[in-house]
């Protein structure tokens, strides 16, 4: 009797053992495994918005997420274009950022082009491993290289709302704190995001020409949090949908960005006597 007392008693080891090993694997796994996967169900595409101070319209923007041919990644294309200069004596701003992103969004390389920024041109960098940012400033002649180190994993900061996406299982009242960097400044800043609500959202997908103007033809509806982001006492809002594009989003210097139909965004109501050439990839330059 006492053989097969221990043998039972092996067995419901063993099994304990086994089924704790299922558990762990399923519901206990790495936040770099949970990410990955999550991240692969981000869908590739292009993202328009209207850009205003107060209620009046001053530019456009546009993201653009694709995926890399091997499965290993992503790159995400960030666009801003003003038609009027937010200081004084400046050209009005514009940036066109593009950059790798790995399969969990972790940053990997990055570009950017600015105009209305004294000094800076364009910026260009890699990140090795999560604990050194090799980046090049250009202005006018020739770049000068640098090397920032990092405390801790860092977010691009066009990649927030992926990011958040990515997370899954948000609710009202969830924190998040994300390092997130930006490109043009080469610099890393924590930014605390707090879920404020989830709602069903629309804007505006497509538009047909009805006597001069642009008018919605159909609009989309999608599930979005209301997100506040705080970053060095500044707090601003933005609406996110579960696909990781913003919907609403505050910006410093007074500035709000709506997604809406791709007309709406670079010609604002009016519609204009010669249409440019357009592709997926946005309007031409």
């Amino acid at each position: 009797m006492v053989p097969r007392r221990w043998l039972a008693l092996a067995v419901l080891l063993v099994w304990g053992a086994t089924l704790g090993w299922h558990v762990k694997r399923l519901y206990f796994r790495p936040l770099e495994t949970l990410l990955a996967q999550a991240a692969r169900t981000i869908p590739p595409g292009v993202a328009y918005y209207a850009v205003f101070q107060g209620d009046r319209r001053i530019g456009w923007a546009q993201t653009e997420i694709d995926t890399l041919p091997d499965a290993s990644g992503f790159t995400i294309r960030d666009r801003l274009t003003l038609t009027r200069a937010l200081v004084p004596g400046t050209e009005p701003l514009s940036m066109d950022v593009t950059a790798r992103l790995g399969s969990t969004l972790a940053l990997r390389t990055f570009r950017a082009d600015v105009t209305g920024i004294p000094g800076i041109r364009s910026v260009e960098g890699e990140v090795h491993g999560d604990s050194l940012v090799d980046f090049t400033v250009r202005d006018e002649g020739e770049g000068q290289r640098s090397r920032v180190p990092l405390r801790e994993p860092i977010v691009l900061a066009a990649a927030w709302p992926l990011r958040l996406a990515a997370q899954g299982d948000l609710e009202p009242g969830d924190r998040l704190r994300l390092n997130m960097f930006d490109p043009i400044t080469a610099t890393s800043m924590p930014v605390d995001l707090t879920i404020l609500a989830y709602e069903q959202k629309t804007y505006p997908d497509s538009v047909i020409a009805l006597g001069g103007l642009w008018v919605a033809a159909r609009e989309d509806t999608v599930g979005a949090w209301w997100v506040e982001q705080e970053m060095a006492g500044v707090r601003l809002k933005s609406w996110v949908d579960e696909d990781g594009r913003l919907l609403i989003a505050e910006a410093p210097g007074e500035l709000r960005l709506e997604r809406t139909a791709f007309e709406f965004a670079f010609f604002g109501d009016s519609v204009p006597t010669e249409l440019p050439g357009r592709s997926g990839r946005g309007p031409m330059p």
